[in-house]
């Protein structure tokens, strides 16, 4: 936390630092208290943790000096004021030019806070530092032709004293499992697997209450191996208990999806969610190929939509040479997918999202709630919907439906496509500072994410910060190499939010 001018407001304590993390990172920069408190306190008791709280915001504040204004509270959440904060989420290298650690001068002792900057250090390293490769699968000499294609996810049963709390750990590990199934592909096991020879994944759960709340410890297991490789604790919270089952549906998923793409073989190979929703051209088109190759035999409706999302990436985001035959392939592919699979929310997301891109506002509003009817969590449906909104006008809806998906495993998995949503929703509501750190952070999750420094360099520019537009600037035309100030101007170029809002003044700049 550093002022205009330099000075370091910096907190000493690791805990008032690690709040500092937690809030700059999260959506519009506040935090419900109670999320924050397990966050840092996860093993202490909820006065002890209220307390702590409270101690650390006080030091908090202190370490801000006159600045004590930045940091607002409100009932139930804490955050920081986003009208006088800016977050710089630029990825920083060291001499050898390897990304630093986010966060490496943090040391937290509390499980909580290891699971969340673990799991932010692994979304914030760029994909290249981390490739994963293919590794041979077992010995499938002796299943059967079904076993052999197939990936498969096996429930034991939840374990708990308590009914309630058992049918918590049900509804989530159900709903993660259904989840990640659609996405892998995967087959949802209905009686117990061969042992030592089914090539997948098993979750045991325990669930007990904890007071008004409850604790769910979730193991995972390679099927073929019986090793444990992903465990994780979720409390949720009585008084939050919606948000808290999305938080682990969304954890539990996105450590599935991560474990198949991990195991994938010449056996059997999973679906390239990671490259889908990325925004480099040979990622986008060697996730088609690999689409491709699974779809020869028998194509399925989420496979087409997938390939269908990636060519409207390609086209709006000026990656192809050729539009035209680029478009014609999306609407072939979605209207294959809807063949497929009428009722599919994946399905009718990317309808929605394929006919907001074609200006039919009409049929993206309805297609997107369609799929919300179906699975009212899908959180491709919200995006859709967020999408929609904003085509016919309806900006604060639009906001609350992108901030909605958000939640979700897939915004996880590509959480840059659901921060650009915000941040068009705010900039069309006046929100610009709001706006920026949501660009920030889209940037930070996809450094070859074009959208998000098109809006950095046209808000810094708007608000004077003449450097850091020329920065977003020099990065643009690194990733976009037939970029210029003119092209921006251009009517057909993809900045239609930022023009309609009259931030374009950058393109006069001379930059």
């Amino acid at each position: 936390m550093r002022t205009s001018d330099g000075r370091d407001l910096t907190p000493r304590g690791q805990k008032a630092r690690g709040a500092l993390a937690l809030l700059g990172t999260a959506p519009d920069l506040r935090m419900n208290r109670a999320r924050l408190q397990d966050q840092l306190w996860s093993d202490r008791s909820a006065q002890q943790g209220s307390d702590s709280l409270r101690q650390m915001l006080r030091e908090l504040r202190g370490s801000l000096q006159e600045k004590r204004d930045l940091l607002i509270t409100g009932v139930g959440w804490v955050g920081l004021n986003t009208e006088l904060v800016r977050i710089d989420l630029t990825p920083v290298y060291d001499a050898g030019g390897m990304p630093l650690e986010f966060a490496a001068d943090i040391d937290i002792p509390d499980p909580e806070f290891d699971d969340w900057l673990r799991d932010m250090r692994l979304r914030l390293t760029p994909e290249e530092m981390h490739p994963v490769q293919p590794r041979d699968g077992p010995d499938t000499s002796r299943l059967s032709e079904p076993q052999r294609a197939h990936y498969v996810v096996w429930l034991d049963p939840v374990e708990s004293n308590d009914s309630h709390a058992r049918v918590i750990g049900e509804m989530i590990v159900n709903e993660a499992a259904a989840r990640a199934c659609d996405m892998i592909p995967a087959v949802l096991a209905t009686s117990p697997p061969d042992p030592g020879q089914t090539v997948g994944s098993s979750l045991n759960a325990f669930c007990y209450p904890l007071g008004p709340d409850c604790s769910l410890m979730i193991i995972m297991r390679d099927l073929r191996t019986r090793e444990q490789y992903w465990t994780r604790r979720f409390t949720i919270h009585h008084g939050e208990m919606t948000e808290s089952i999305r938080h682990a549906v969304a954890q539990t998923t996105v450590a599935l999806l991560d474990r198949a793409r991990r195991t994938a073989s010449t056996d059997w190979t999973s679906y390239p969610i990671w490259d889908v929703f990325s925004y480099s051209r040979d990622r986008l088109l060697s996730a088609d190929q690999m689409i491709a190759r699974q779809e020869e035999e028998a194509p399925t409706g989420v496979g087409m939509a997938l390939r269908s999302y990636l060519r409207n990436t390609l086209i709006f985001e000026r990656l192809t040479d050729d539009p035209e035959t680029c478009a014609e392939e999306a609407l072939t592919f979605s209207s294959q997918a809807r063949a497929l699979a009428p009722n599919h929310p994946v399905v009718l997301a990317v309808a929605s999202l394929s006919a907001s891109w074609r200006r039919d506002a009409v049929a993206a509003l309805e297609l997107a709630q369609a799929a919300l009817r179906i699975d009212p969590d899908s959180e491709l449906a919200w995006n859709a919907l967020s999408q929609a909104y904003i085509d016919v006008g309806r900006d604060a809806e639009a906001l609350e439906a992108a901030e909605h998906g958000a939640r979700g495993a897939l915004a996880a998995l590509g959480p840059s496509s659901w921060l650009m949503r915000r941040a068009v929703a705010l900039v069309r509501l006046g929100r610009l500072g709001d706006a920026e750190n949501a660009a920030a952070a889209a940037y930070t999750f996809s450094p070859d994410n074009r959208p998000s420094l098109r809006f950095l360099a046209a808000l810094r520019y708007n608000r004077g910060d003449e450097a850091g537009a020329a920065d977003a600037l020099r990065r643009l035309r690194q990733i976009e190499p037939d970029f210029n100030l003119e092209l921006m101007a251009a009517p057909d170029y993809p900045a239609a939010t930022l023009r309609t809002a009259g931030l374009l003044g950058i393109t006069k700049s001379g930059l």
